[in-house]
């Protein structure tokens, strides 16, 4: 994040981002468990791209709002690390659980190495590692929606039963919409 450009002590900021870590991940921890791994990890990642966004139109001189902005993405962002290692793990069958985890730190530590370059596009543009490091979590917290919920759902043994289960859902919310199509009718009936 670029700690020397908030204008404030970089061993401070660093402290603070630390500690943001703590209630970060504590609320990570009851969302994950009691309202979902998708809604989690799609929200965190959302606010986290925000957070950053929005401080590409705060002033260096507010130093205090641009740190505190800072620190709510930096928040958002451990929530969201939090929740997709387990998320991850589930969403993989067990023949693939291994393999799967193994691509998905590969790719972390691709992005990690990808990260010092894009920072450098600052030279040339100050704005726009803020533009990338802001729109990659908002894309991602969007694809996160797409994906299945798998609180309070036994995990898949078989690629089959991914597959059964991906046509599974696809039924409820073509059963869903049936439903409320029919429904829509009669409500409209009703208020003629």
């Amino acid at each position: 994040m670029d700690l020397q450009n908030f204008g404030v002590s970089i061993y401070l900021v660093q402290m603070i981002f630390a500690a943001v870590d703590f209630p970060a991940k504590t609320i990570s921890v009851l969302t994950i468990s009691f309202i979902g791994r998708r809604f989690t990890q799609a929200l965190a990642l959302i606010l986290a791209g925000m957070a950053i966004l929005a401080n590409i139109f705060i002033p260096q001189e507010m130093q205090i709002l641009r740190t505190a902005f800072a620190v709510f993405g930096k928040g958002c962002l451990a929530a969201s690390f939090n929740c997709v290692y387990l998320y991850t793990g589930e969403l993989y069958p067990t023949v693939l659980r291994q393999t799967g985890m193994g691509l998905s730190n590969t790719m972390a530590r691709l992005g990690g190495m990808i990260a010092p370059v894009v920072k450098m596009t600052g030279e040339y543009v100050p704005f726009l590692p803020l533009v990338i490091y802001g729109v990659a979590p908002i894309v991602s917290g969007i694809a996160a929606v797409f994906l299945p919920e798998t609180l309070n759902v036994p995990l898949p043994e078989t690629i089959e039963q991914v597959e059964i289960q991906s046509r599974l859902q696809k039924d409820e919310k073509k059963q869903t919409k049936a439903l409320l199509s029919s429904i829509k009718p009669e409500t409209e009936k009703v208020a003629s």
